[in-house]
């Protein structure tokens, strides 16, 4: 009998065997306790994304709004569907396109460069908070226009609000507290801005400056898109940068051929984002009834994605569980696919490609510090909270 459950303390010890038997035994899988389905398989996932007529947003897309029923939905990108997700993506994604990155990639260089600048000069650091933390947090202010000198306090919130104590499920009193914190510093940032003006080109510019929906947004609703897209602009890169540099650290033979070859950067950062994949599922709640591997799944059920499975896929991907930056996976699912396909998608990869062609041009033979290295444990989040390294300076 499988015995998966997404709060087990064996799943957050390692969530792959039981991933591979979900994908073998039951790739659509139910536990009534959540009244939720659960997706293993890449092409089931891929399809249901690439329609989900079946399927809506509008009651959540995350663990703590489908499993633990904490969170309350807001009316943010995140949280519409259809037509309407459209037309408010549309309104969004020009910050983000091909181009917008090519204008950015001088800024995001020289903070990168910057960042590894200032861990070398250490001689050590954490990878997670002090090199793609830092990186992560700054780039997404600039794109949505708020103040760099804020960087550390938001990255602190958006941290916060993802942690997890041992026995207990879903958020934390202290995490939805600092989520609570964080869209309060918001509408401030809406309301003074509303008065002094907003940095140019910024998100929060055209926020305050364009109808979105056939209206002029309050400063409640501003708040409420800035919220959905600082998280998502801060949280995840961290994670799967960190887990980059320990993978890398693991194949000595991979990180010296990237170094070698800064053209090969973007590949590693790649299979890095399939290999550990951090955030373990998302999902929807079905709107109308459909049956997929002889199971019927019906409307108002919830449906979660586990991303981190079909990522490892043997239907998808040859040998999934081998750490290989040569690579060249067609498809992966970290970005998700269709029309809720990550917005930062090309954010996340420039600032991967860059950070991690500096940091080794200064710190090619970097060590991590295993033993003194944290674990996420949640059933959202899998990767480090902390990861030491430390060097010798190339000079």
């Amino acid at each position: 009998m499988l015995d998966y459950h997404p709060f087990s303390e064996a799943v957050y010890d390692d969530p792959y065997p039981f991933y591979r038997r979900l994908r073998d035994e039951a790739p659509a899988f139910y536990l009534e306790e959540f009244d939720c389905w659960f997706l293993s398989r890449f092409e089931d996932i891929w399809q249901r994304l690439q329609d989900q007529t079946p399927l809506t947003s509008r009651f959540g897309t995350t663990t703590t709004h489908l499993l633990t029923k904490q969170t309350p939905t807001a009316p943010n990108l995140s949280s519409y569907d259809g037509a309407e997700h459209a037309r408010i993506r549309g309104f969004f994604s020009p910050f983000f396109l091909p181009g917008a990155m090519r204008r950015l990639e001088p800024l995001v260089r020289e903070l990168a460069r910057e960042t590894v600048a200032r861990a070398t000069s250490q001689g050590s650091c954490d990878a997670v908070a002090d090199l793609g933390g830092r990186v992560s947090v700054r780039v997404a202010s600039t794109i949505l226009g708020l103040p760099l000198e804020d960087a550390d306090p938001i990255l602190d919130w958006v941290n916060t609000y993802f942690e997890r104590e041992p026995g207990q499920r879903g958020s934390t009193k202290r995490g939805i507290e600092s989520s609570k914190d964080f869209a309060i510093y918001l509408y401030g940032i809406a309301k003074r801005a509303r008065e002094r003006g907003a940095p140019p080109g910024s998100v929060l510019e055209k926020l305050l400056a364009t109808e979105l929906e056939g209206e002029r947004l309050d400063d409640r609703r501003i708040a409420a898109h800035l919220h959905m897209m600082a998280i998502g602009g801060t949280e995840t890169f961290p994670k799967v940068f960190s887990a980059l540099l320990y993978r890398l650290w693991q194949h000595p033979a991979q990180r010296a051929a990237v170094a070698a070859d800064p053209s090969q950067a973007p590949h590693a950062f790649q299979e890095a984002l399939r290999y550990d994949m951090p955030t373990q599922m998302l999902g929807r709640t079905v709107a109308q009834d459909f049956e997929l591997h002889g199971k019927r799944l019906r409307a108002g059920a919830g449906l979660c994605f586990l991303w981190a499975s079909a990522n490892r896929d043997e239907r998808e991907f040859p040998d999934p569980d081998r750490f290989d930056v040569a690579r060249r996976a067609p498809r992966i699912l970290s970005f998700g696919t269709g029309a809720h396909m990550c917005l930062g998608a090309n954010a996340a990869r420039l600032e991967g490609r860059v950070l991690l062609e500096e940091l080794l041009a200064r710190m090619p033979e970097y060590e991590v510090d295993e033993a003194a290295s944290v674990r996420l444990r949640s059933e959202f989040f899998r990767g480090f909270a902390k990861l030491p390294i430390s060097w010798q300076a190339r000079r």
